[in-house]
């Protein structure tokens, strides 16, 4: 049976001062702090001698300085992508836990964040719908791309926000929960995917921090 395989490299952006200072941070675009600039030095290193198919990158300023610091060759390669972007909490944005604990309907989306949506923000379906649109129009290409060149190492650099990479491993890896996968602030995971004949889904079958 024909076999493709594809390397998904996962790294969350650098801290901003809103990460540092616990405020929900989805859509604003703000840049880094200084601390996460030095939360990206680790991945610098461990990314700087590999090789890279495909290069991602939500369009957000935070992901954008981020690839920018380990990797800044790949700044003009990289896809830019909206459908990358964290959830959009809408009028809780730049908000805390403690500005918010008294909000009903703040209360009702932290008991069931899949019924409830922030408001102005985006709801939990829209979330997914978005983050598995760029998921399956990122894994068709790749697969293509391999269909053409058969020898081409297929691995990919995607550079994302905390929430995307939960979603992009809950929807690619079998029995595994949405909450099941923390990455921190600069931080990395690779994802291997296999595809089984032509007509198969991709599959993770290799999870693991680097």
């Amino acid at each position: 049976m024909d076999m493709k395989s594809i390397e998904l490299v996962l790294m969350r952006h650098g801290s901003t001062l809103w990460n540092e200072q616990k405020r929900y941070l989805g859509h604003t675009d703000l840049g880094l702090s200084s601390l996460g600039r030095s939360e990206l030095v680790s991945a610098c290193g461990k990314l700087k001698k590999m090789s890279f198919s495909s290069v991602y990158c939500s369009d957000l300023a935070r992901c954008r300085e981020s690839l920018k610091e380990v990797r800044s060759d790949l700044v003009m390669e990289a896809v830019y992508d909206q459908r990358l972007r964290e959830m959009d909490f809408g009028d809780w944005e730049g908000h805390t836990y403690e500005q918010l604990k008294d909000v009903p309907l703040y209360r009702e989306w932290l008991n069931d964040p899949q019924g409830a949506a922030p408001q102005q923000g985006e709801s939990w379906g829209a979330f997914e719908r978005r983050v598995d649109e760029f998921l399956q129009n990122m894994l068709q290409a790749e697969k293509q791309k391999q269909t053409l060149d058969p020898e081409r190492p297929a691995t990919a650099l995607v550079v994302a926000h905390g929430g995307v990479i939960r979603q992009i491993v809950y929807t690619l890896v079998p029995d595994q929960a949405f909450w099941d996968t923390r990455v921190e602030p600069g931080n990395l995971l690779v994802l291997t995917m296999e595809l089984k004949g032509d007509n198969a889904d991709w599959r993770g079958r290799n999870l693991r921090y680097i």
